[in-house]
């Protein structure tokens, strides 16, 4: 999913609000071709609507002026439509236009802030992230200059730059920007949007780089509260959440807390239609590794036996991690008193081949 066109079409639902607002028997002779046209964009009837918003931009222009602020509201309505569609020069240019109207009137900081928003997102969406980040920078600076702030237009402004830091590994700068987003979705009532899961999954990445995981364990809690809600939970990303969960849990000593975490991890692995058998040896591994903490050992040996047949089949018996597995296995082995299944594995991974129990 592609969050930053969910959240323009959230922004530009407010930014149509901006405009001058009219009662009925004042209502401008472009209103009516303004609602179809967004009806049009709804239905996704995008061409439809994007001939209805010309409409409404010519009739503007010759009631309003070329550089009124209801033009730029069209404009970027158009824009919108096309960035739907991936009309990425005509959306470039309409934004442009909307833009260079917006800069002219000196109390439109709202709308000016949503449509460098929306233009950066365009460019960011082209793989253009050099021309994206110095539009979102000015989009914070208009924010943090507001009497009254917009929250949304803010917090969007806020993921979508630390977004661009996170992924040069400049989490210094990102981790300020996702706390304020944080914060302004909080405020927003927001706390279980997929904006703030967004925030909280970077959040508790950057956290458990760290090390931190005091600050990374909460973080990774209440992203996946809302993916449990939302039906992500096993999602690549909810299994991974489970899964680093389960290993700071795990690290703790709080195993009763990491059990389900780990557990969950496998079964939703074991159900992805588009799953690596490596991707479910890993997940058995890490549920022996704590069933082994926990003195499970009845419980453990099973998994490690499937995860030794696995990497066996794909990786080959010389290969290291399978080595580890055979060397790791006989280590739990020992434990419950199988001296001489342990023996025969710790001979196998010296020397390389198949184990036989």
């Amino acid at each position: 999913m592609n969050r930053n066109k969910v959240m323009l079409a959230v922004i530009f639902t407010l930014v149509a609000l901006l405009g001058a607002q009219y009662t009925a028997a004042q209502a401008p002779e472009w209103s009516k071709a303004n609602s179809a046209a967004m009806a049009a964009r709804q239905q996704g009837e995008y061409a439809q609507a994007q001939a209805l918003y010309n409409q409404v931009i010519a009739m503007q222009v010759s009631t309003l002026g070329p550089n009124n602020p209801e033009v730029a509201v069209s404009l970027n309505n158009l824009a919108t439509s096309y960035h739907d569609q991936s009309m990425n020069l005509q959306a470039e240019q309409s934004y442009k236009r909307a833009l260079a109207i917006l800069e002219k009137n000196p109390n439109q900081n709202v709308s000016l802030g949503r449509t460098l928003n929306n233009l950066a997102s365009l460019y960011q969406d082209m793989g253009a992230v050099a021309k994206a980040e110095p539009l979102y920078a000015r989009a914070m600076g208009i924010w943090q200059n507001l009497a009254k702030t917009d929250n949304d237009g803010e917090a969007f402004t806020a993921i979508s730059l630390a977004g661009i830091y996170n992924s040069r590994n400049q989490d210094t700068q990102a981790e300020p920007l996702y706390l304020r987003a944080l914060a302004l979705l909080n405020e927003e009532t927001k706390t279980n949007s997929a904006e703030t899961a967004d925030a909280l999954i970077h959040l508790a990445e950057i956290y458990r780089f760290r090390s931190d995981n005091e600050n990374a364990a909460p973080m990774y809690a209440r992203v996946l509260a809302i993916w449990k809600n939302t039906g992500e939970i096993n999602s690549s990303e909810g299994i991974a959440a489970q899964s680093a969960l389960g290993e700071i849990y795990r690290s703790e000593g709080k195993y009763e807390q990491a059990e389900p975490l780990f557990e969950g991890a496998l079964k939703a692995t074991e159900q992805d239609q588009r799953r690596n058998d490596l991707q479910v040896a890993v997940k058995l591994s890490n549920l022996a590794l704590l069933y082994n903490c926990e003195g499970k050992y009845d419980a453990a040996d099973p998994l490690y036996k499937r995860v030794l047949q696995i990497r066996e089949t794909i990786l080959g018996t010389d290969n290291p991690v399978v080595r580890q597995t055979l060397e790791i296995y006989a280590s739990l082995l020992r434990q419950e008193g199988k001296q001489v299944d342990a023996s025969n594995l710790e001979t196998q991974a010296a020397r390389g081949g198949v184990a036989h129990l």
